[in-house]
C-alpha cells in the first residue's frame, strides 16, 4: 500500500486550528509530520483555548482532534541552538508550514528567503490572518475576528439578534483545507519542475472564497446580502427551519416538485390549487401564509418523522440535530469519518476522533498514531538528525528542548 504522501516529511510550526488542520490532512494520507511546539506549554490548544477536562495535562480534546498522526518536538526557536535544529530539520523536509505573524517570522529568521537558501526544493506555506504583506499583515487573527472582517457575520443571524458568529470555526478549518490543497498542488508541481514554492495563505482570503456566491452577488449584481436567519438565500418560504411535534427540521425545498411533495405528504395538497400557493412566485409573494400553513401541518408528526417521510420523497430535509445526535447517525458509522485512535499517554482507552472527510477505493486516509504529549518525540527526532544521547540531554538541560524522560 502506498498513500499519496508517503515519504513526504512535513515540519509543522503551526498552532491552534487552521495550521494543525492543514497538516493533519497531509498526515492522514501518509506524510510524516513533525509538530514543533514551544517547550513551555506547547500548542495553545493543549490547555489554554477551549474547555476540556483534559486541558490540565495538556491534552484538551480540541488539540487531540487536530494533532493525531503527528510527532511532537518541543523546541525553543528563540534560542540559537533551537533555531539551528529547526534549520537542520528544514534541510531534510519536503514541506514547511507556519502560522507566525509577519514580524514574528522575521525575528525568528525563518522566512521564505532563509528557508529556500537552506532547501531550494521545499514547499513553504505561510499561513496568516490577512496575508504576509499588506497593511494588515502584522495583525493577529482568530476565526471570530475574520468572520467579522470578511462580512460573514453580516449574513448570519436574525433581525432580533443582529449579526452573529457561528458556534464552530469555519474560517480556520476552511483555511486549513485550502492550505492542504495548495501544498498538494505545490508538491505536484515540484514533481514536474524540481522546484520548491512559497504559498502565502490568508484566513481573510479563505473567508471570502467560502462565501463566493454571496461575494459575487455584490461584485456582479450590486446586491449586499443581509441577515436571513434560518431561511435560504433563495428567500423561498419552503426553504427554512420549521418546528414540528417535538423538534426542528431544516428544509431546502426550492423546486416546484419539492413543494408538491411537502403539501401532499402533509395532507394539504389541495391548497396548491389556491392561487397564493400554486407556484414559486406566488409562494414567495405570500411567504407568511405559506409558512403558517406548513407550521400547522408539521405539528402532527415528529422532526424525525418528517425528515424520514419527506426525505423519501426527494425533499432536502434534515432534523436539526445536536452534535451528540449527529455523531450517532448510522450514516457516519457507515462512512467512517469518526476513527478509533490508539490511546495517547495519559488515557486508558482509544479515542474516537475525526478523520478525513472522504474515502477512497485504495490507499486512503488513515490515522497512524495517537496525539502526542508535549515533546513526546523530541529525542527520536533529534536522533534522526544525528545527535547522541549526551547532546540531547544537554539540550534538555539548557531548556532548548523538552522531552519526557519516561
Amino acid at each position: 500500500m502506498t498513500q499519496a504522501f508517503e515519504g513526504i516529511r512535513v515540519i509543522d510550526f503551526t498552532q491552534v486550528l487552521s495550521g494543525p488542520f492543514l497538516t493533519l490532512q497531509l498526515a492522514l494520507l501518509g506524510a510524516e509530520v513533525v509538530k514543533v511546539e514551544p517547550p513551555e506549554g506547547g500548542d495553545q490548544m493543549r490547555d489554554r483555548m477551549l474547555p476540556s477536562p483534559h486541558a490540565s495535562h495538556g491534552m484538551a480534546s480540541p488539540f487531540l482532534a487536530l494533532n493525531h498522526s503527528k510527532q511532537s518536538l518541543a523546541l525553543d526557536l528563540k534560542h540559537p541552538g533551537g533555531r539551528a535544529i529547526a534549520l537542520d530539520l528544514i534541510r531534510g523536509a519536503d514541506v514547511v508550514v507556519h502560522n507566525f505573524r509577519a514580524g514574528v517570522v522575521d525575528r525568528l529568521d525563518l522566512g521564505w528567503e532563509t528557508v529556500r537558501r537552506v532547501n531550494p526544493r521545499v514547499v513553504y506555506c505561510a499561513l496568516t490572518g490577512y496575508g504576509s504583506t499588506g497593511p494588515k499583515a502584522a495583525e493577529a487573527a482568530y476565526d471570530g475576528a475574520v468572520q467579522a472582517a470578511s462580512g460573514m457575520m453580516a449574513s448570519n443571524g436574525h433581525a432580533a439578534t443582529g449579526p452573529t458568529r457561528t458556534g464552530y470555526f469555519p474560517v480556520d478549518l476552511f483555511t486549513g483545507a485550502c492550505g492542504a490543497f495548495a501544498v498538494a498542488a505545490a508538491l505536484f508541481r515540484r514533481e514536474r519542475t524540481g522546484e520548491g514554492q512559497c504559498i502565502d495563505l490568508a484566513m481573510l482570503d479563505s473567508a471570502l472564497a467560502i462565501q463566493a456566491p454571496s461575494v459575487c452577488q455584490y461584485t456582479v449584481d450590486g446586491m449586499v446580502p443581509g441577515l436571513i436567519g434560518n431561511s435560504s438565500a433563495t428567500h423561498l418560504p419552503t426553504a427554512d427551519c420549521f418546528p414540528t411535534g417535538d423538534g426542528l427540521v431544516l428544509m431546502s425545498a426550492t423546486m416546484q416538485h419539492h413543494a408538491e411533495a411537502i403539501f401532499d405528504e402533509a395532507g394539504i395538497g389541495h391548497l396548491l390549487q389556491d392561487p397564493r400557493f400554486a407556484d414559486t412566485a406566488a409562494r414567495r409573494a405570500n411567504a407568511a401564509a405559506v409558512r403558517q400553513t406548513i407550521v400547522e401541518a408539521f405539528a402532527s408528526d415528529s422532526a424525525a418523522g418528517w425528515a424520514r417521510r419527506l426525505g423519501a420523497r426527494g425533499v432536502p430535509i434534515a432534523k436539526v440535530n445536536s452534535i451528540a445526535e449527529a455523531v450517532a447517525e448510522p450514516q457516519l458509522a457507515h462512512r467512517g469519518i469518526l476513527v478509533d485512535v490508539q490511546a495517547p499517554r495519559g488515557f486508558e482507552a482509544p479515542l474516537q476522533l475525526t478523520g478525513a472527510p472522504f474515502v477512497t477505493d485504495t490507499d486512503g486516509p488513515a490515522a497512524s498514531c495517537p496525539p502526542p504529549v508535549l515533546g513526546q518525540d523530541s529525542a527520536a527526532v533529534l536522533r534522526g538528525l544525528g545527535l547522541d544521547e549526551g547532546a540531547i540531554a544537554g539540550l534538555r538541560d539548557a531548556g532548548v528542548i523538552a522531552a519526557p524522560t519516561d
